[in-house]
């Protein structure tokens, strides 16, 4: 109230503490004005290594939500603001204005990383993982995806309870998703067209043996489904697809995501390949795969 009021001169300490109590934080006083673009000609570019030089001088700790200057203060574990804080990010342009919700300021122009950012317990929701996946391994989930995989890992907080680690999060994915040791994968497959009609001849490859299938539909992935109804004796109808690459280079990986509709139940799955056709082939045996239909018809 004092600089809005004029004041030209203002006295404090770092984090407040001094010779006495109600010492004014020189440090959160700074940070409030540059986070209203006033430059306070003051360099806190290194945050952390200020708050221990200062927390070593004094043998007083900083609290971890102390403005600014806190471990966790720009830590969110609730659902809602970790949503909020992914849409603002995933949307936002490398050189636009700093407008992020819940983050008044970039934390990267006080030396902190976005890792701090958004860590996921048990009260977190589906755009926290999202934004752990796309930020950490470049995986970008559709929305109903992330609301399929948040249950997941919502057990996985529940049962630990404790903080989920990046990893797991990642290990849990490929658990629930990627082809494992006990799954049916994908082996040589052949693409013919005749008369607008996709024709596909492949192999799976499993824990109980090999089965060759033959395929006709509109398009490789309709001729793949059509495989695999006639392998499982059930009628599959993909509901949603999408597909992006990991990297801008002709070799890039890509990653498919589908969700199919089997009498009414709609599994989930995932692919992942250097080849966009091969990624879409194990996307949808994974889907099966969760739903325990290839091993089951299979054997």
């Amino acid at each position: 109230l004092g600089v809005m009021a004029g004041a030209d001169r203002v006295e404090g300490t770092l984090l407040g503490n001094g010779e006495r109590t109600g010492n004014m934080d020189i440090m959160t006083m700074a940070m409030n004005l540059y986070s209203q673009g006033v430059d306070p000609n003051l360099d806190f570019t290194h945050m952390d290594e200020i708050c221990t030089v200062a927390r070593e001088c004094t043998q007083l700790p900083v609290h971890p939500r102390h403005p600014y200057a806190g471990e966790l203060v720009f830590t969110a574990f609730s659902g809602s603001h970790q949503d909020a804080i992914h849409k603002c990010l995933s949307k936002r342009e490398d050189d636009a204005a700093w407008d992020v919700a819940y983050l008044p300021i970039d934390p990267a122009d006080i030396g902190r990383t976005y890792q701090e950012v958004i860590r996921i317990n048990s009260q977190s929701g589906k755009g926290g993982i999202a934004h752990v996946l796309r930020r950490d391994y470049g995986l970008e989930l559709p929305r109903w995806l992330q609301v399929n995989f948040s249950t997941a890992v919502q057990g996985l907080a529940e049962d630990s309870e404790t903080e989920v680690s990046s990893d797991d999060i990642f290990q849990l994915f490929s658990d629930t998703y990627l082809s494992t040791a006990d799954r049916w994968r994908l082996g040589n497959y052949r693409l013919s067209r005749q008369d607008e009609s996709d024709g596909l001849e492949v192999t799976l490859h499993g824990p109980q043996g090999e089965v060759s299938l033959i395929g006709q539909g509109n398009g490789v992935v309709d001729a793949f489904v059509s495989a695999m109804e006639t392998l499982t004796g059930q009628h599959i109808v993909v509901v949603e697809y999408s597909e992006h690459t990991l990297g801008q280079s002709a070799d890039a990986e890509a990653v498919c995501y589908v969700q199919l509709n089997i009498d009414g139940e709609r599994p989930c799955g995932v692919g992942r390949s250097h080849d966009i056709v091969q990624a879409s082939l194990a996307a949808i045996l994974s889907a099966l795969d969760t739903r325990g239909l290839v091993l089951a018809n299979a054997a």
